[in-house]
């Protein structure tokens, strides 16, 4: 016969057994509930403890209320004479010094009839343009300072560089004073942008959030210092086919250099006057040429002069044809844009440091530089756009007697508004026109840029005088 004293012991493992079964789901919640409690409280505690993000939060607040009175809201009233209607749009600027000067984008204000400016303060005023610059999309508006301004701090000479932490300023979607960070990711840029016909900026790409509205704002650094000023946004197109502007992370800024360039020399002379170097490009201008010394070994990229024109700046310095620019005033040259940008923001007669390599060795020039024709400016600015957006292409008889129309694009502006190709071309919003540069420079004196309606005088193949009216859908 068994004891039943063994039992005992298996009863309660038993006992034991169901109690975990029917209590244990229980208990382990409460234990898991309890370590979760127990890690939010740390955190808590480590939050109250460090203000780490408390400083970075103060830092960002007083950028804001450092720039915020320099920013002005702009908004514009503009005459369309061929609906004679007024149509309305806003963008930013900021207040360059203490004279009343607001700079703000050429394409913000320059086909205004009314100019009214708006301080965050609520104070409002009527501003009047005192001179725009298509070709670096630059205008200053003058106002009364009235009890007094603050301008806007400048990086004057700062470098800036990839990664640094940025700050936008403007009006987006007419939201006023508003304000959006990024980081600067990436410099010497020349993108396709809305705006301007610009030639001569290296943008600065940043991904700070920039939109419509926020056109002639400043952007700024982490001490509230002015680096440079949104003017566009990169463009793709949508299902019709159209360009459109598009807020994707990509945004870009005309550096200070550029600006105190063009705006201190129409304060002090009321024109831009501009260095040329005198060169041209060789073979594919978009490429870059690697640099080898004479072992083969590689030291970056640059620029091939293609050509040297005879008694300008380059020439009397001693560049040849074939040399590889490197580097101007310390500044690295892999694209045919960045030269242009930094030589045309120096002036005439100025002093400009060039390092260029020839037979595997690099040579060190100065350069004075000379002036910049105006009707060659307008000529790199006005024909691509002439051609690629209006879809318009004239060219110079070959016996030198006028220009006549040679190409026009299917389904184009210029198609849509009479132009075929055969054409005489005889005056340009009452202008003469003898040859391309004359009309490109009366092109771009009548504002087509900005899309103002610009008459054509022609002459058909029947002898037939013509006036057709070409605008850029801008």
């Amino acid at each position: 016969m068994r004891k039943f004293v063994a039992i005992g012991p298996a009863l309660v493992v038993f006992l034991a057994a169901a109690a975990v079964l029917f209590a244990g789901p229980a208990a382990v919640r409460q234990m898991i509930f309890a370590s979760t409690t127990a890690e939010v409280l740390l955190a808590r505690q480590s939050l109250d403890s460090d203000d780490i993000l408390s400083r970075i939060d103060r830092a960002i607040s007083n950028i804001s209320t450092s720039v915020e009175p320099s920013i002005v809201h702009i908004e514009v009233n503009i005459s369309d004479t061929e609906t004679d209607r007024s149509m309305g749009s806003s963008g930013a600027g900021w207040v360059y010094d203490t004279e009343g000067h607001i700079v703000t984008n050429a394409h913000v204000v320059s086909r205004a009839d009314v100019i009214r400016i708006e301080f965050a303060d609520g104070r409002t005023m009527m501003g009047k343009l005192v001179a725009s610059d298509s070709f670096t999309d630059i205008a200053i508006v003058k106002i009364d300072p009235g009890v007094g301004l603050i301008p806007m701090r400048r990086a004057t000479g700062d470098r800036v560089g990839v990664g640094e932490r940025v700050f936008a300023f403007g009006s987006p979607f007419n939201f006023k004073f508003s304000m959006s960070e990024g980081i600067i990711s990436g410099l010497g840029r020349n993108p396709e942008t809305r705006g301007s016909g610009n030639t001569f900026t290296n943008y600065i790409q940043t991904d700070a959030a920039v939109n419509p509205g926020n056109s002639g704002g400043p952007l700024v650094d982490i001490h509230g210092k002015v680096v440079g000023m949104n003017v566009a946004i990169a463009t793709g197109r949508n299902s019709s086919g159209d360009r459109e502007g598009q807020s994707a992370g990509i945004s870009f800024a005309i550096p200070l250099a550029v600006i105190e360039s063009v705006v201190d020399q129409i304060i002090e002379t009321g024109q831009v006057r501009r260095g040329l170097l005198g060169i041209r490009g060789g073979g594919n201008i978009a490429a870059e040429i690697p640099i080898k010394d004479r072992e083969g070994n590689f030291h970056g990229q640059g620029i091939l002069v293609g050509g040297v024109t005879p008694g300008q700046a380059a020439d009397r310095a001693g560049i040849h044809e074939n040399d590889i620019i490197s580097e101007i005033d310390g500044n690295r040259i892999t694209k045919w844009h960045q030269l242009r940008s930094i030589v045309s923001t120096a002036k005439p007669d100025s002093l400009i440091d060039v390092t260029v390599w020839r037979d595997g060795e690099p040579i060190d020039f100065q350069v004075a530089l000379t002036e910049y024709p105006e009707d060659d400016l307008f000529a790199a600015s006005i024909e691509p756009l002439l051609q690629n957006e209006a879809g318009l292409m004239i060219n110079e008889y070959r016996d030198g007697g006028g220009l006549y129309i040679a190409r026009v694009t299917r389904r184009s502006a210029a198609a849509r508004a009479g132009f075929v190709p055969g054409q005489e071309l005889i005056k340009i919003n009452g202008e003469d026109v003898i040859d391309r540069l004359a009309a490109y420079a009366a092109l771009g004196r009548a504002e087509f840029v900005y899309g103002e309606p610009v008459e054509f005088e022609l002459i058909d193949e029947d002898g037939i005088h013509q006036t057709l009216t070409l605008r850029l859908n801008r």
